[in-house]
């Protein structure tokens, strides 16, 4: 209950204020000033009831000192006296009081009275606690180092925080009254219940979407964004403001771009590697089913590699087989797949390409390699390639059938004398260079 301390020197008022107050609050007193100011210190008061006229110090030099006291200056005091001219009520009015009743009063105004300044006091007590937490949130929003975005109920920005203007390069000033791209009309995301759906409408509906989304920043440089966007209700349970909280996961998602390469990725000569051959073959193969375009395989073996390796050191073979690896990139399609299986052997994927077509690119990977010469401690090293070729038909129901068939092809090229072209076996007919 709050504290109510009564000042005055005459006891018949003070008990007459202590039963009609009883039941409001604590009720503690003093008969002079001097005492008001001790009890004050000590109960801190929620209001004080105090009497002008009273022996030794007087009313209006009790509030003085209470006002004067940085502990005692914020309680609320209403003076009780039997001064009725204006000039006392606004000499009592002026040293800080609140509220001016004169004597003989009436117990219900009186009882009115304390109430309403007790319901105004808790009122101002709720506001500065409101207000103390608003100012830490504000506080905690402004240092965030989370992007942080509000909008009002139609989706115009409102408020931008420091870290939204580091990230993005957006100031405040720009930002405001603007409608994220995000929650245009139209703008559609990832759902994980139903797929695609406009943003817009699961906000108003009053989820919270989450995603993952790549957009430019200011000055054009990716920003990968982790964001959680939100609706803030009224006490109606009506949609006043939207709250946008992004993360910059950019470093992130570069980290898990290069785990994902290096996953993918000969170390040695930088072109996929025998699981990427696999994944990329094992896709356009059943792509192709689908559509009914060949799919052709290209596989090189490096010639007499192992003499290479024994005379001039596996130093000199890792030349060898990076500088094959530059050649075979700088002679394939950007949809082209090329990549090493492993040792000194390597493969090409070529969609929508058939056996005459992948010939006809082996034959220049052939050439090319051939007429490709490596320095190596003062040595001029030269390599030649063998290459089986394969093409999908009604009968290679999967990559590694595809796979087994250039093999066997390469086998034939190394047994016909190594440095040249051979192609499997189809249902089709036999590309005419094969003949030869």
């Amino acid at each position: 209950m709050p504290v109510i301390l009564i000042v005055d020197d005459a006891v018949e008022n003070v008990l007459m204020l202590k039963h009609l107050l009883n039941d409001i609050g604590t009720i503690v007193f003093a008969k002079d000033g001097a005492a008001a100011l001790q009890q004050a210190a000590r109960h801190r008061p929620d209001l004080v009831l105090l009497d002008v006229v009273m022996p030794g110090m007087d009313g209006h030099e009790t509030c003085t000192r209470l006002k004067a006291d940085p502990a005692t200056r914020d309680i609320p005091v209403i003076f009780i006296t039997g001064a009725d001219a204006e000039s006392d009520e606004a000499r009592g009015l002026s040293l800080g009081a609140i509220d001016y009743i004169t004597k003989p009063f009436a117990p219900a105004i009186v009882r009115a009275r304390v109430q309403n300044h007790l319901a105004l006091i808790r009122a101002h007590a709720d506001l500065r606690a409101a207000n103390s937490d608003l100012r830490k949130f504000k506080a905690a929003v402004d240092s965030s180092s989370a992007a942080i975005l509000i909008t009002d109920r139609d989706a115009r920005i409102e408020y931008v925080n420091a870290a939204f203007s580091e990230i993005t390069g957006y100031t405040h000033d720009e930002m405001i009254g603007s409608v994220p791209e995000l929650l245009r009309n139209g703008a559609t995301v990832e759902d994980d219940k139903a797929g695609e759906r406009d943003l817009w409408q699961i906000i108003m509906d009053g989820a919270t979407w989450r995603g993952e989304l790549c957009r430019g920043r200011k000055d054009g440089t990716l920003l990968w964004e982790d964001i959680a966007i939100a609706p803030v209700y009224d006490d109606s349970g009506a949609i006043t403001h939207i709250v946008s909280v992004n993360s910059d996961i950019t470093r992130r998602k570069a980290m898990e771009e290069e785990l994902r390469q290096q996953a993918v990725t000969d170390s040695l000569t930088g072109l996929a590697n025998r699981r990427r051959l696999m994944e990329a073959g094992t896709h356009e193969v059943q792509r192709a089913q689908r559509s009914y375009e060949p799919v052709s395989l290209l596989v090189l073996d490096i010639d007499h590699f192992k003499q290479i390796n024994d005379s001039l050191g596996h130093a000199a073979g890792d030349v060898v087989i990076r500088t094959i690896a530059q050649v075979c990139a700088a002679q394939v399609r950007s949809f082209d797949t090329a990549g090493r299986l492993g040792g000194e052997e390597f493969a090409v994927i070529l969609p929508m390409t058939d056996a005459s077509g992948a010939f006809e690119l082996a034959e220049r990977l052939r050439a090319a390699i051939a007429a490709t010469i490596v320095e190596w401690d003062g040595k001029a090293v030269q390599a030649t390639v063998s290459i089986g070729v394969a093409q999908t038909d009604g009968e290679v129901p999967t990559f590694a059938t595809l796979l087994g068939r250039a093999d066997d092809a390469l086998y034939q090229a190394k047994r016909d004398g190594r440095n040249c072209v051979r192609v499997a076996a189809t249902t089709t007919a036999r590309p005419a260079e094969n003949a030869a």
